[in-house]
């Protein structure tokens, strides 16, 4: 079956691109304007801020989210909610003058309250996709979707998205997420741990990562098994700093809170891993 995620992540990026024109066909003076406008016009109930070089919308959407529970998922209309989305943002995106490097989606839905999805994406990458040059599961590794539940309280776009996002946090996001994905595929398939979620962050050049590795059984892992978990996320790490050319950084510390376990890299070592 064909998942929502991923059709997402290579639907409506065929638009057309700024090529021998002198003018902009979104201007970035009238860019919130035009996509507001562009969502009026397709029936969406959508806010849209624009923070430096981050565009910002906030999306309602009936049935786009589900709720089993205590548990938050996709919802019937999520693909029909973000491939209109999607299809606005990128025909304005890739064709205005405006310094836009983060879209973010806060997607919602009346009744799930409280419930929210966020899709955030580095729009050079959906250049990248759109010139053929990352493939789909790149691309989704590339994105960043989190479901999150706040209470009560409706959340605003201006709360969520207060400041422009930098580089550097989005890939510290997205790292997070693939060192996640590569240690379940390592140690959770297996039954030789339990992987829970990962957290990146960047601070005063810093990269930080804890690695939620967990036994399966009781004990403790190893010094192989640390040795593994600490290979591949570094493996992980280089390869996707390598691959967005980023250098702007002096080291990478590894944090592995059950065991207390610190192993920091000056940015020379990561040279090896790469």
């Amino acid at each position: 079956m064909r998942s929502p995620l991923r059709w997402i992540l290579v639907s409506a990026v065929a638009v057309s691109l700024l090529s021998g024109c002198d003018a902009p066909s979104y201007p970035k003076e009238r860019l919130v304007e035009s996509l507001q406008t562009l969502f009026q016009e397709d029936h969406l109930q959508a806010s849209v801020r624009f923070v430096e070089h981050t565009l910002a919308v906030q999306l309602e959407y009936p049935a786009a989210l589900a709720q089993v529970g205590p548990q938050i998922g996709l919802g019937p209309a999520f693909e029909d909610a973000t491939r209109k989305a999607l299809t606005i943002l990128h025909r304005v995106l890739l064709s205005t003058d405006a310094d836009v490097r983060f879209y973010v989606i806060l997607l919602s839905d009346s009744q799930v309250p409280g419930g929210y999805l966020t899709i955030v994406r580095y729009l050079d990458d959906v250049r990248r996709v759109n010139a053929n040059m990352l493939d789909t599961p790149e691309m989704f590794a590339r994105t960043i979707f989190e479901v999150n539940f706040v209470g009560p309280n409706k959340l605003s776009i201006d709360q969520y998205v207060p400041r422009d996002i930098r580089l550097e946090e989005f890939l510290s996001w997205q790292i997070a997420r693939r060192i996640q994905h590569k240690l379940a595929e390592t140690f959770q398939d297996s039954g030789a741990a339990e992987v829970g979620r990962c957290v990146g962050e960047f601070q005063n050049g810093e990269f930080a990562f804890t690695l939620n590795v967990v036994p399966s059984a009781e004990g403790s892992l190893d010094d192989d098994a640390m040795r593994e978990v600490f290979k591949i996320s570094t493996n992980e790490i280089a390869q996707v700093l390598s691959s967005y050319k980023f250098d702007a950084f002096n080291a990478v510390r590894l944090v592995h809170p059950s065991t207390g376990r610190n192993l920091i890299l000056p940015k020379t070592r990561l040279d090896v891993f790469r």
